[in-house]
C-alpha cells in the first residue's frame, strides 16, 4: 500500500521533509522507489543521477523479503498544487541536492517529473553550467533543449553559486537511462528464474552469461527464454 496524506478542508498541510525506513521496491522505469516507514509505504521519485546509488543500496537483495530490505533515508521535496492535489515526493541522499531541485523546478516549464528525468549529472555540474551560462551543456540534459536552457539561465543565474561549489559526486558523465533499464531487465529476469525454483546465485550467473552472449536481449522475456534454452541445451 502506498500512502499519501489527505488533508481535510481547513486544516494545515503537513509537509514531509525526510523519510527514514526500509527500501521495499525499486522501479527504474518510473524512477520510483518504495520506502517502508513503520508499515506505511511511500512512493518516492528519485532523480536519474542518483540511481547508481539506489541500485547500490538495493544490491542483490530480495526486496520482497522484509528481512533483506536495507535501511534508507531520503531528504524529501514535497510538491502539491491545487490542480494536482495528490502529493509528489522526490527523494535525495543529501540536503543540498534537494535545495537545488527546489530552485530548478521554479524555472518555467520544468516540473518535478521533468526535472528528475533531466538531472542525469550531479547537482554541481548543472549548477556550474547555469552559473557559467553554458547553454549547450544544459540543452543536452534529457528533455531540456535550448529554450528551457535559456530559461534556466535567466531564472537561476547567480542563485546557484553555492550548489556549483558543492563537493558532491561531481557526476559529469551522464547516467544513462537505457543502462539503468537494462539493469532492471536483468534483475526482473533473475527474479523470474528464481521463481521457477533455481538458486539466485545460479540465476544471476546465467543471466549475465546470456547478456554476454547476446547484448540485443532487452526484455525480461527474451533474457529468461535465452537462459532456459541454454539450460535445456546443457
Amino acid at each position: 500500500m502506498c500512502w499519501t496524506p489527505a488533508q481535510p478542508p481547513g486544516t494545515i498541510a503537513r509537509v514531509i521533509t525526510h523519510l527514514q525506513g526500509q527500501l521495499a521496491a525499486v522501479d527504474s522505469a518510473t524512477l520510483t522507489v518504495e520506502l517502508d516507514v513503520g508499515g506505511v509505504t511511500y512512493a518516492v521519485l528519485v532523480p536519474l543521477f542518483l540511481w547508481p546509488e539506489v541500485q547500490a543500496a538495493a544490491g542483490d537483495r530480495e526486496l520482497d523479503d522484509p528481512a533483506q530490505r536495507p535501511d534508507l533515508g531520503l531528504h524529501i521535496f514535497y510538491h502539491v498544487t491545487a490542480n494536482n492535489p495528490v502529493p509528489v515526493l522526490v527523494g535525495f541522499f543529501r540536503r543540498p541536492e534537494r535545495e537545488f531541485f527546489r530552485k530548478f523546478t521554479t524555472v518555467e516549464g520544468i516540473g518535478p517529473l521533468k526535472a528528475a528525468k533531466a538531472m542525469n549529472v550531479s547537482v554541481s555540474s548543472i549548477a556550474r553550467a547555469i552559473d557559467q551560462e553554458d547553454r549547450a551543456a544544459l540543452a543536452r540534459l534529457p528533455g531540456i533543449g535550448p529554450r528551457a536552457a535559456d530559461k534556466a539561465i535567466a531564472t537561476l543565474r547567480g542563485k546557484v553559486t553555492a550548489e556549483a561549489a558543492l563537493q558532491d559526486a561531481a557526476i559529469t558523465e551522464p547516467v544513462e537511462s537505457g543502462r539503468i533499464e537494462q539493469g532492471r531487465v536483468s534483475e526482473d529476469a533473475i527474479a523470474t528464474i528464481v521463481a521457477l525454483g533455481y538458486p539466485r546465485a545460479d540465476a544471476k550467473r546465467w543471466v549475465a552469461e546470456a547478456l554476454d552472449r547476446d547484448a540485443s536481449l532487452d526484455t525480461v522475456e527474451s533474457v529468461t527464454l535465452a537462459v532456459l534454452r541454454a539450460r535445456g541445451a546443457s
